[in-house]
């Protein structure tokens, strides 16, 4: 089968962590090169193995929760504003936290905490964005990452055993984050379409890393499908979405997480 990014460069950010290397390797062997930023992408393992074994990636550290001038996010990659033209972004930075790790009340959470995780799941997202918007080639695709709590709320019962049976709430902001990201895309997919840019949500369901057995037995028994996301589950929505294969969509919410929100 031919490289389906093959000749487009992709912009991959939050490239270091859990997912942006998944997403940076699905680019490099589609043929793509790729430009990687994150707060600790040079220094990333798994971003440094990608560097051994595929030719055309780039990374750099880089905040986005601090905005970022073109000039300045070129010149960490080491490139000139004027020679840049990416043809693919995937907007994958975000705050999250594991099952078991939030407060027990919604009250509990502070609105600085709810700017903490805006700050870079929307605002730090729509930032990069609109940094990036002069120098998008025509055709180009914009990917957002979303969430399944974007679109139905956590259930109590799969947190309940946390906190010695007192429970656990993934953090309100979280969901209301990437709520927010599937209405960005609507917006700029539309306005930005005479432009030739595309841009579309991917949202996942719960992905298997290594969470609390109990959690796990839990999640999947509301799984449709049985099991959770394992990470060869997701590649090939984001390459699809990437490649021109996606040309006629704009705005859309690309939905992979077993049938969950399916109830």
């Amino acid at each position: 089968m031919p490289e389906r990014l093959s000749g487009k460069t992709v912009l991959v950010v939050g490239a270091d962590g859990n997912l942006g290397p998944l997403w940076v390797e699905a680019a490099l062997a589609e043929g793509a090169s790729v430009l990687g930023i994150g707060l600790r992408a040079s220094t990333d393992p798994a971003l440094a193995r990608l560097a051994t074994n595929y030719l055309g990636l780039r990374v750099a550290d880089v905040d986005i929760s601090e905005q970022v001038a073109l000039e300045a996010l070129a010149s960490s990659l080491g490139l000139m504003a004027r020679d840049m033209s990416i043809d693919g972004v995937i907007l994958n930075a975000g705050i999250d936290s594991l099952p078991g790790s939030g407060r027990e009340n919604l009250e509990d959470y502070n609105i600085a905490e709810w700017q903490r995780v805006f700050s870079v799941n929307v605002f730090g997202v729509v930032g990069v964005l609109n940094t990036v918007i002069p120098v998008l080639h025509n055709p180009s695709s914009v990917v957002m990452l979303g969430s399944l709590y974007g679109l139905v709320s956590p259930k109590p019962a799969l947190y309940s055993h946390f906190n010695d049976g007192k429970g656990s709430l993934k953090h309100p902001a979280y969901g209301a984050s990437k709520a927010a990201l599937v209405a960005v895309a609507k917006q700029y997919g539309t306005h930005l379409a005479p432009q030739g840019v595309r841009v579309n949500t991917l949202t996942l369901g719960g992905v298997a890393a290594g969470q609390d057995p109990d959690f796990v037995a839990k999640f999947e028994a509301h799984v449709p499908q049985g099991t959770m996301l394992s990470r060869d589950d997701l590649t090939g929505a984001m390459t699809f979405l990437l490649s021109d294969e996606s040309r006629a969509m704009t705005g859309q919410n690309v939905v992979v997480d077993g049938g969950f929100t399916a109830w």
